[in-house]
């Protein structure tokens, strides 16, 4: 795979230059072919006015321009091809790098930019140098080659009539000059509101459920409607600020008839040009402006590829999380947080963490919410770097260890559970995807998913839905832990995973959870304390610091926000309505 690189773009249009080198000589050699045809029908022309017409030199004339004109579809179909097949080979290698790039990046990367944001990088902006590539490069090419040629070739037969013939070109050329300066400066204000418009059209799709239950329309969603009145905005004031360069343009590109209808009978009574020279002037010349609007179009999309490649090449070289290519493995799976602060920008979040989960404990995070707990597991797998201290696996910094190395090491089970539009088989993969179809089917069994696949519609082949849509809450944590159970880490990071379930499927999940933590370093975020009384330390949080440690018994008499907590638990089990 491609590794994102500074000047990467760069990089990948070079690796696929011989394709677009081919497909635009392929292009030049169709594009003189596309005039011929007008050269054999002067020719004709000269022909049927001789005193004597040559039957047979006609039909070889007719002839040629027929097979001129397959000839020119042939090689443009081939150049197209070409183009196309360089373009989406660089627009895989493109998206490719940016979703290794994402794996890189810290959480912190992804909480300051809208999901509308990146998406549109990933797919609207790389989309856009397809354009660029595979019809901008090879049209471009053709277009220049047809006025070039074609210029010549009307200069060689009459520089009079070809000087008429070549006056809207120089307009044609002031109106997109004009056009490009107004419409540039508007660009990136442009994006930005697509970017935003994108942004709260997912964030409206994604909260339906909220919005139909407090009967919402998209006019009431305040953030959708201003998104869209400002893109609207810009759309607008877009389009009115090159209404009239654009339409002077489009008026050049047939402005010199103009020119030479009254050179051209001027030049007739006189006699000194001929009706077949004119006859000519009026099927070429008429018609050697007309690239100039592919190339007004290929310079539209050049302009808007400049920007896409630009948020583009943000992305690919935004700082990630510093790797170390030389490591020691981890003798053990002790597990040690020594004196860590960290801050979410410049709110201090963590202070002072200090604490050692021995091979094989179990340690178990509680505290009120914004504590801490989630941070604290998260900075486990390195989501974020901290600001100072230290956190290591068997005596070695995790900063040292690759992510992958590290990413081995630990599974996740969470409450919010993250499943993909993809079968249930796929699904329970990802945590092995080299595992075996049998091994797939043991960790089911082992999490208690099997029952419930076999009688889905078309059993592990069942998809599941955007975010496991398809499926219950109880089945979605399921197939998570079978997830788990197939990767088989040896660190353990549980968000108490049954606290919002149905007492059903909450022993069904149980029963999967302690097969999962046989033999394995836990660490539990305990939502519901009767879950973790057991547990060889209990870490107490309170605005980011380790107010109390201990096991259970100890706690309820030595910490009195502990007390409290487990106080409102006991409370809240007998609460009904």
């Amino acid at each position: 795979m491609f590794d994102p690189q500074p000047a990467q773009l760069s990089k990948l249009i070079e690796q696929q230059r011989y394709r677009l080198i081919m497909a635009a000589v392929l292009m030049i050699f169709a594009t003189m072919l596309g005039l011929v045809p007008f050269v054999l029908i002067y020719l004709m022309v000269l022909e049927f006015m001789a005193p004597e017409v040559q039957p047979a030199y006609v039909w070889q004339l007719a002839i040629a321009s027929i097979a001129a004109m397959i000839a020119r579809w042939v090689l443009t179909g081939v150049a197209i091809r070409l183009s196309h097949v360089a373009a989406y080979c660089i627009l895989y290698e493109i998206r490719a790098a940016i979703a290794q790039k994402l794996s890189t990046l810290p959480l912190g990367f992804f909480s300051s930019r809208t999901t509308g944001t990146l998406k549109k990088i990933m797919n609207e902006d790389v989309e856009q140098l397809e354009l660029l590539i595979a019809h901008g490069f090879p049209e471009t090419t053709g277009a220049v080659v047809t006025i070039v040629l074609a210029a010549a070739y009307l200069i060689y037969v009459d520089w009079r009539m070809a000087a008429a013939a070549l006056l809207g070109i120089p307009l044609a050329l002031l109106c997109q000059v004009f056009i490009f300066q107004v419409s540039q400066p508007l660009l990136k204000d442009y994006y930005q509101a697509m970017a935003k418009m994108n942004a709260a059209l997912i964030e409206y799709v994604q909260g339906m459920q909220v919005i139909k239950a407090f009967t919402q329309t998209a006019e009431s969603f305040t953030q959708y409607r201003v998104a869209v009145e400002s893109y609207h905005t810009y759309e607008e004031r877009w389009s009115l600020n090159i209404l009239l360069p654009w339409t002077l343009f489009n008026i050049s590109l047939s402005a010199n008839i103009l020119f030479i209808l009254p050179v051209g009978i001027g030049l007739l009574i006189s006699n000194t040009l001929t009706v077949s020279t004119l006859a000519l002037f009026l099927l070429l010349g008429l018609g050697i402006c007309a690239p100039l609007f592919r190339l007004a179009q290929s310079a539209q999309t050049f302009a808007q590829v400049q920007e896409a490649r630009g948020r583009i090449d943000s992305l690919l070289q935004a700082a990630s999380l510093p790797q170390q290519i030389r490591f020691s493995p981890p003798q053990d799976m002790k597990l040690k947080f020594d004196h860590v602060h960290f801050s979410y920008d410049t709110k201090a979040t963590l202070s002072d963490i200090s604490f050692v989960v021995p091979k094989g404990g179990f340690t178990a995070l509680v505290g009120p919410s914004g504590s801490g707990k989630t941070t604290i597991a998260r900075l486990i797998a390195r989501f974020w770097d901290i600001d100072r201290g230290e956190i290591s696996i068997g005596d070695v910094n995790i900063q040292s260890l690759p992510l992958e190395e590290l990413m081995s090491l630990i599974s996740f089970v969470f409450q919010d559970v993250i499943l993909f539009n993809d079968t249930v088989y796929e699904n329970i993969r990802i945590g092995k995807p080299e595992a075996s179809e049998e091994e797939v089917m043991k960790a089911a069994r082992l999490a208690n998913c099997h029952s419930f696949v076999e009688q889905l519609p078309h059993g592990y082949q069942t998809t599941v839905g955007e975010r496991g849509a398809k499926l219950s809450g109880g089945q979605q944590q399921r197939l998570s832990i079978a997830r788990a159970l197939l990767k088989n880490a040896p660190i353990l990071i549980l968000d108490e995973a049954t606290a919002f379930l149905d007492p059903e499927n909450e022993s069904q999940v149980q029963a999967a959870i302690n097969r999962l933590t046989r033999d394995k370093t836990l660490i539990v975020i305990a939502h519901r304390l009767s879950t973790v009384i057991q547990a060889d330390q209990i870490l107490v949080l309170e605005n980011g610091t380790i107010a109390a440690r201990g096991v259970h018994g100890d706690l309820l008499s030595t910490s009195h926000l502990y007390r409290q907590m487990w106080q409102s638990h006991m409370a809240a089990q007998g609460w009904s309505f």
